[in-house]
């Protein structure tokens, strides 16, 4: 199977659990008294929580995606559903009065109220979506004032609420022309009234004292929660800022850390890169000048310059991994397959490059089995940087121990020098990128800093671990933990020889020549 590098979301959910409280005596469950008010309480949850699903069903997705547009989304779409509420409940109260004429002009005005958050949910159109809310207000308030009294009845304070909330719905040059058209309607209403023309009233006049006090206590409540939704609103506005700004930051670090890894790429680039081509430069101009003394020497000439090219080819292949592991096209084939064959030959690929420097590398315990589910190509590469490494620090003439062993769901895999060891600075940084450590290489081999990040990359991906222990010159061991294998008949084990094969191809012989 085939897998990339993206990390699962854990997703986590709650229950909620009715209260309940153990007694001793009955040796059950006894409900808690809910406390006072508490009745209230849910139902207004419940009923915000209701708003709040039809606010987000409403609002168009794409408007999420910007605040502004998102805020202004929400508060005519609350202010849609607020009407209708309001609406029914005024008409109800209409029609017990028998004042049939406002209950049905509220009726047509709830329904228009109603259908505009799913014409805006169709349409994604704010503007028209608020310029039809306030429309219908001016229209409505007009219609109630004319048969209501004018400006002796309630429905004179609606008309002057319609400007405010044409600021909030619209907004610009529109509400500046919804807020004449208030003012000129309202003031028709109190010249005519000046003039002793008497608006007529719709209903039983008895009720009028009533219907009085019932309008302007909705105004106010429509009001206080119209200044609640817009509050909200801005609220949920500001909090998209502010993480947009946080965003925008972690954009910018991220930004400035991938510029100071340019820089470094750049000069590791060019020190990494200056003295081997130097190196093929100048044995190269040698083999042309033609003054070898014998074609002995020119072999010997043409040695150094492979292994100058080499040493520039491993550094190149490491910089197009690390950037493969972080761009997500580093793929990786999961397989079963025995750790302790991966680690046997990596310790035959480096026998001639211990040998040469005088090391000893000694496999402590059994090697085998050591079933894993992982890469075998990505486990190779991982164990051939660690064992590279600890002979690249370790000094000539001392020991290396490799050692497998079997922990509960992890394949365990260590490595142990004899090296200089890591200091507590040089373990907070050590698997970083570019990394230059105060230890150095005991035989004048190159380091560039990738090996170990890639290690941890390569590890991480397959859901696996890697680990440093070390005490300054007591040299250091490295470990790597892969998940292992659940017990399978042997036929279902991968084969993963060809797969070995082609790794140790391509990177036994490198390492083994730029040491």
């Amino acid at each position: 199977m085939t897998t990339g590098f993206a990390e699962p979301l854990a997703h986590t959910a709650g229950a909620l659990l009715p209260m309940t409280a153990y007694t001793s005596k009955t040796a059950g469950l006894k409900s808690v008294p809910a406390p006072p008010g508490a009745g209230w309480r849910r139902v207004m949850e419940r009923g915000a929580a209701l708003r709040e699903a039809a606010m987000e069903y409403c609002i168009p997705r794409e408007f999420e995606r910007d605040t502004e547009p998102y805020r202004r989304a929400r508060l005519v779409t609350g202010f849609g559903l607020l009407g209708f509420v309001f609406g029914c409940i005024y008409a109800s109260f209409y029609l017990v009065i028998g004042h049939d004429w406002g209950a049905g002009i509220i009726i047509v005005c709830s329904l228009i109220f109603a259908g505009v958050p799913f014409l805006l949910r169709r349409t994604g159109n704010i503007a028209l979506a608020g310029n039809l809310l306030t429309l219908v207000l001016l229209l409505g308030f007009i219609a109630l004032c004319a048969i209501e009294g004018g400006v002796r009845g309630h429905a004179i304070g609606w008309l002057a609420s319609v400007p405010l909330c044409a600021l909030l719905l619209v907004g610009g040059a529109e509400a500046g022309g919804w807020c004449l058209l208030s003012v000129v309607a309202t003031a028709c209403f109190v010249i005519l009234d000046l003039n002793g023309v008497r608006m007529p009233l719709m209903y039983a006049a008895r009720w009028h004292q009533l219907v009085t006090a019932v309008g302007y206590m909705g105004l106010t409540m429509f009001m206080s929660i119209l200044g609640l939704i817009f509050e909200g609103g801005r609220r949920r506005a500001f909090a998209r800022m502010e993480l947009a700004i946080d965003r925008v930051s972690e954009f910018n670090a991220r930004l400035k850390k991938l510029d100071a890894e340019k820089n470094e790429f750049l000069g590791i680039a060019a020190h990494d890169l200056k003295n081997p081509l130097g190196i093929v430069m100048g044995f190269a101009e040698i083999i042309a000048s033609g003054k070898q003394a014998s074609a002995e020497k020119n072999q010997k000439d043409a040695e150094h310059i492979i292994e100058a090219a080499d040493r520039m080819i491993s550094l190149i292949t490491q910089l197009l991994d690390v950037n493969a592991i972080e761009q997500g096209r580093f793929p990786l084939e999961l397989s079963t397959f025995d750790l302790g064959s991966v680690s046997e030959k990596v310790i035959e690929s480096f026998f001639a490059a211990a040998t040469k420097k005088g090391i000893t590398v000694y496999a402590t315990g059994p090697m085998t089995p050591g079933m894993v589910v992982a890469d075998a190509k990505a486990s190779y590469q991982i164990l051939d940087n660690l064992l590279s490494n600890a002979i690249k620090y370790t000094p000539p003439g001392s020991d290396i121990y490799v050692r497998m062993r079997n922990a509960p769901e992890f394949v365990v895999w260590e490595v142990q020098d004899q090296g200089a060891g890591l200091t507590e600075a040089d373990q907070a940084k050590l698997f970083q990128k570019f990394t230059k450590l105060s230890a150095r290489p005991t035989g004048g081999e190159s380091s560039n800093g990738l090996g170990l990040s890639i290690v941890k990359m390569l590890a991480e991906a397959m859901q696996g671990t890697v680990t440093c222990q070390s005490t300054p010159g007591l040299g250091a061991t490295f470990s790597v933990r892969l998940p292992c294998a659940p017990v399978v008949e042997e036929a279902a084990v991968v084969p993963v020889q060809a797969a070995l094969e082609e790794a140790g191809e391509d990177l036994a012989g490198e390492q083994a020549r730029a040491v």
